[in-house]
């Protein structure tokens, strides 16, 4: 059965888990910090890349923050292929 994410936000916090699991790899972020991510479908800035690292790059920082990665592979980890 395929989930219906509420937006995106929510998509790359279920890539690493859960809420609380994202509340926890951050250290001190409240499980209410990440809710709000999700209600307000904006991860901050800073947290951008550590979250789409966190769920393996299911989402990029382009879909999170289209206003600070305007490029689709922006802060993308570079492939090893040569």
């Amino acid at each position: 059965m395929t989930h219906e994410f509420k937006n995106i936000t929510e998509q790359a916090v279920r890539a690493v888990g859960s809420i609380s699991a994202v509340s926890r790899r951050f250290g001190l972020l409240s499980v209410q910090s990440v809710a709000n991510w999700i209600e307000k479908n904006r991860v901050p800035s800073e947290r951008v890349i550590q979250l789409c690292e966190m769920g393996d790059w299911t989402v990029s920082p382009h879909q999170l923050r289209p206003d600070i990665y305007p490029n689709e592979d922006d802060a993308l980890p570079k492939s090893d292929a040569a």
